[in-house]
C-alpha cells in the first residue's frame, strides 16, 4: 500500500496552483497558464522544420485567440 501511494506521490509532482479567491484571480491565473503554454509551443516550434514546425505555430496561434477572449472577459469583469 506505501509503495502505492508513494508512486502516485511521484507522478504528482507539479505542485498545484493556489485556488482563486474570486472570479477575476482566476481569470489572471488562466491567462498566466496560457502565457506559459504559448511560450512553450513557440519555442518548440522554432526548433522544429517543416509541417511540425506549422503545427506549432497554429497551436501558438490558438493560443493567443484564447488569450485575447480571456482578456476580454477580464475587462468585463474588472468593470463590473
Amino acid at each position: 500500500m506505501a509503495l502505492l501511494a508513494e508512486a502516485h506521490m511521484m507522478i504528482n509532482s507539479t505542485p498545484s496552483p493556489p485556488l482563486p479567491n474570486s472570479l477575476e484571480d482566476s481569470l489572471i491565473q488562466v491567462s498566466e497558464i496560457l502565457r506559459c503554454a504559448s511560450a512553450t509551443a513557440y519555442e518548440t516550434g522554432d526548433n522544429l522544420d517543416g509541417l511540425k514546425r506549422d503545427l506549432a505555430f497554429s497551436v501558438v496561434h490558438l493560443i493567443n485567440m484564447a488569450k485575447a477572449e480571456l482578456e476580454r472577459s477580464l475587462e468585463c469583469v474588472q468593470n463590473l
